[in-house]
């Protein structure tokens, strides 16, 4: 049995480091020097309130850390900070776009989110085979699986820009606010699963399915899906689509002042 002191990544006995789920890069932006964020959760039976909301673990070796940031975060934190979005417009572009490395750093997220011991995420459960192969193709910076099959044809990554058409929330309150990684089931076994987080005013999804037609999972296309390409254009889509966004910003509203009630 594997001693739970390992590194995840690499199965080194050397000291772990306090690894994050979601890069730090998303909190340090978020609190701005004020070392606190506001937190909600979706329970009624948990209040609102402050709290440092920088969870990490116990994960990774200082090599596996460093491979991470180097290899994936540096690129993919910076890509979505840096990417405008010009008004009147419904698309924006990743320039330049490095497809792998974006998508393997998703991907590198979601890893941590299935093997996590924290409670926050304990509702992400890929499963041994699963985390096994995502951790390979990760280490090994690599999407092939199998001669003709790779791993972006049954994790499908795709990327939508948030915008509220109503303007009662402006962009700027889109981009700090963070919706941690959440996953739907769909109602058939074919449907799949979905899981998802919003950073920077972009909201992403992870359709995890398998078809039994092994041309359709080559295949098979979903909106704003990630591709291969030089310059990658990214829907904006108004937040009324998604019900897990809308949803989300009115339990913000509504402890929001159940907090400020405590707090005076």
């Amino acid at each position: 049995m594997e001693s739970k002191n390992k590194c995840k990544m690499c199965n080194s006995s050397e000291p772990l480091k306090n690894s994050h789920i979601l890069p730090r890069s998303y909190f340090r932006g978020l609190k701005k020097g004020s070392g606190q964020l506001y937190e909600v959760k979706s329970s009624a039976d948990i209040e609102a309130r402050l709290t440092n909301a920088d969870p990490k673990e116990e994960l990774l070796c200082s090599d596996c850390e460093q491979f991470l940031s180097i290899n994936y975060e540096k690129y993919g934190t910076r890509l979505l900070k840096d990417t405008k979005v010009n008004p009147g417009k419904d698309t924006v572009t990743f320039k330049s776009f490095r497809y792998k490395e974006f998508y393997l750093y998703l991907i590198s997220i979601l890893w941590r989110a299935s093997i996590s011991n924290l409670e926050r995420y304990e509702h992400i459960e890929l499963g041994e085979s699963i985390n096994n192969l995502l951790c390979h193709c990760v280490r090994n910076n690599r999407l092939k699986i199998q001669t003709s099959l790779k791993l972006d044809h049954f994790f499908k990554i795709s990327v939508i820009r948030l915008k509220d058409e109503s303007q009662n929330l402006d962009d700027l309150t889109l981009r700090k606010v963070m919706f941690d990684m959440s996953v739907e089931f769909g109602e058939k076994p074919q449907d799949g699963i979905l899981y998802y987080f919003s950073v920077d005013g972009f909201l992403i999804t992870y359709h995890f399915s398998s078809e039994e037609d092994i041309h359709m999972v080559r295949t098979k296309r979903n909106f704003a899906q990630l591709l291969n390409r030089q310059n990658m254009t990214i829907p904006i889509r108004d937040i009324s689509n998604f019900k897990q966004i809308v949803d989300g910003f009115n339990t913000i509203r509504s402890k929001s002042g159940e907090f400020r009630k405590s707090d005076t």
